[in-house]
């Protein structure tokens, strides 16, 4: 079922997620797999207590000097080394060596051989890492974000929490956060005669639309063109799960278990199926999604939050964004990076914190969300007059704050980056009719079930 080139992927993560990281370690055990220990807690604005002067206060302490990875480029990557640039002109505790780590995948594979040579950075900014802090028993941030009372660890979002968290404990701060949102083309939508006003709340409803976009609105009058793409398979198929009630995973202590072959997880994937059947959505050839609509040949494309800010004055396409639809209850899978700390205990790993408790303060990280197109991580945040105005500049922002309410992460384990693969292939099998639904989701929960018990 799976091919060679996203075996090879997943093992790759997987590895680099392993390597020199966890020995000695019990896996499989993070933050939360189901979307309800998030969905109902209060998100009203919490009052922070940060001053709106984010200058670091300087002092005559004896300098030390910090490593910092990061794994972001472009515009990301520029206003990440801009703060950290700021904080080491105005600190004269600490002298920093910023380095670009590259890609996610690198950074992992990268901090797992430092962690295994003791040469690892202090601090990281990276994917997935809960599994190189807590997967070593390292919780420094959960006892620095509860007795720091300049962090306020209460205006965070809960949801976005949990994306920081292993075995229910706090070992990253989460940063450079984003959702999925639905991003349609105006023009395609107003010649097909779809009313935007009336968003669709189900992915019963979105197929509709779909289909009479892709009946009605080409155009371009392309061969190529299509009512639905979707630019990041797993992510959205693990929304789609939650939504319609399956967890994902089961854990039972040590144990991690797949469960995504069951009937609700197979009615989303017949949602899937008859969206190729139909040929509203192209067979297996997503990695192309934002190429083409931005092409103006697709009508209605799942991307990345990020692209509000990435596509703005970059594209012809009139963009507008919709709520991501739901089956039985909104749920969105997170995405994005956290900041972790490595190193001994000591001054060095105490002034490691404080560059991240600056880096992560409302006033900077929200400064660098909506720069950059990812999500506030405080309450506060969304409440910051420059939060507002951006709503008001682009009301796409808007949807993508509210759905931080009911956003989520599931538990870290090892083989979160093989699941991922093995998920992308086993929708390609169903999109090629190689498998029937129900049988390719079989066949990929035995093998992640191996891939977790080899």
């Amino acid at each position: 079922m799976l091919s060679k080139k996203m075996r090879a992927l997943g093992v790759l993560l997987s590895i680099a997620i392993s390597a020199g990281t966890f020995a000695g370690c019990s896996a499989g055990k993070g933050n939360s797999s189901d979307a309800k220990s998030n969905t109902g807690e209060t998100t009203a604005t919490s009052e922070t207590t940060e001053s709106s002067d984010q200058t670091p206060a300087t002092n005559t302490d004896e300098k030390v000097k910090l490593t910092v990875w990061y794994a972001v480029s472009g515009d990301s990557g520029e206003k990440f080394k801009a703060m950290v640039e700021e904080y080491d002109a105005n600190t004269e505790n600490v002298e920093i060596e910023l380095s670009y780590s590259g890609k996610y995948a690198d950074t992992a594979t990268k901090v797992s051989a430092a962690l295994a040579s003791g040469t690892a950075p202090d601090v990281a900014l990276m994917a997935a890492g809960p599994l190189y802090t807590g997967g070593r028993g390292d919780f420094f941030i959960e006892e620095k974000v509860n007795s720091d009372s300049d962090f306020n660890k209460d205006d965070v979002f809960p949801g976005v929490w949990e994306y920081a968290k292993y075995n229910g404990k706090i070992c990253a701060v989460p940063y450079g956060i984003s959702t999925q949102v639905l991003y349609y083309n105006k023009k395609i939508l107003e010649k097909a005669g779809i009313d935007v006003n009336n968003p669709p709340k189900t992915w019963d409803e979105l197929y509709e639309m779909a289909k009479l976009a892709q009946e009605k609105g080409n155009i371009n009058n392309s061969s190529d063109f299509w009512g639905f793409e979707v630019s990041d398979v797993p992510w959205l198929f693990k929304s789609m799960l939650n939504q319609n009630e399956n967890p994902i995973i089961e854990v039972d202590g040590e144990t991690v278990t797949p469960v995504f072959n069951d009937e609700k997880s197979v009615e989303v994937a017949n949602w899937w199926k008859k969206m190729v059947d139909e040929k509203i959505m192209p067979i297996g050839q997503h990695d192309n999604a934002e190429n083409k609509f931005l092409a103006g040949n697709v009508a209605f494309i799942v991307a990345s939050s990020n692209r509000i800010q990435r596509w703005a004055g970059e594209t012809t396409v009139e963009l507008g964004a919709f709520p991501m639809p739901y089956f039985k209850k909104q749920s969105l899978a997170l995405g994005g990076n956290v900041l972790v700390v490595f190193g001994d205990e000591g001054t060095k790993k105490e002034r490691a914190w404080e560059l991240v408790k600056y880096l992560s303060s409302a006033e900077k990280q929200t400064g660098f969300a909506l720069e950059t197109g990812y999500l506030p991580i405080r309450k506060s945040g969304v409440e910051m007059d420059i939060a507002k105005k951006m709503i008001e500049e682009n009301p796409m922002f808007k949807i993508a704050f509210e759905q931080l309410d009911y956003s989520w992460s599931y538990w870290h384990f090892d083989q979160m980056g093989t699941m991922d693969s093995i998920i992308s292939d086993t929708v390609e099998a169903i999109e090629k009719n190689i498998s029937t639904p129900a049988d390719a989701l079989n066949d990929a929960v035995e093998y992640l079930k191996n891939e977790i018990e080899g």
